[in-house]
Order: C-alpha cells, then sequence, then structure tokens
C-alpha cells in the first residue's frame, strides 16, 4: 500500500510538471480573454496536482517508516 502511495504521488507531481511546461508553452504577447483563462487554469491544476503529489509521497514514505519501525 505504502509502494502504491509514493508510485501515485510521483506520477502527480510529474502530471504536475507537464501542465507546468504547458503553461509556460501557451504564454505569449497576444494574450486573448480565452488564453489568459486556460493559462490560469493550468497554472492552478498544475501548481494543486504538485501540492497533493508532494502530499501523498510524504505520507507514504511515513507511513513505510512507521511500519519498518513495529
Amino acid at each position: 500500500m505504502n509502494k502504491k502511495l509514493v508510485k501515485i504521488g510521483l506520477l502527480l507531481i510529474i502530471l504536475g510538471e507537464i501542465l507546468y511546461f504547458a503553461f509556460n508553452f501557451t504564454q505569449g504577447n497576444n494574450l486573448t480573454n480565452y488564453a489568459e483563462f486556460t493559462s490560469g487554469i493550468l497554472l492552478g491544476l498544475s501548481i494543486g496536482i504538485n501540492v497533493i503529489g508532494i502530499i501523498i509521497t510524504v505520507l507514504g514514505i511515513c507511513n513505510h517508516k512507521e511500519e519498518k519501525d513495529e
């Protein structure tokens, strides 16, 4: 179970980085309302998914250490 949490967390972090790359790719000089909206959505999702991935990874690692101690 703990290895599964760590894998899921790492996959979420990678997905967040891919979304951040897409955010940087869509930045340009001519920003329409739609472009600003999609850039904001990409940035928000990227940050949110990265934070959730980090939390899940840390929880998986902490649970693994607790089981090892017992």
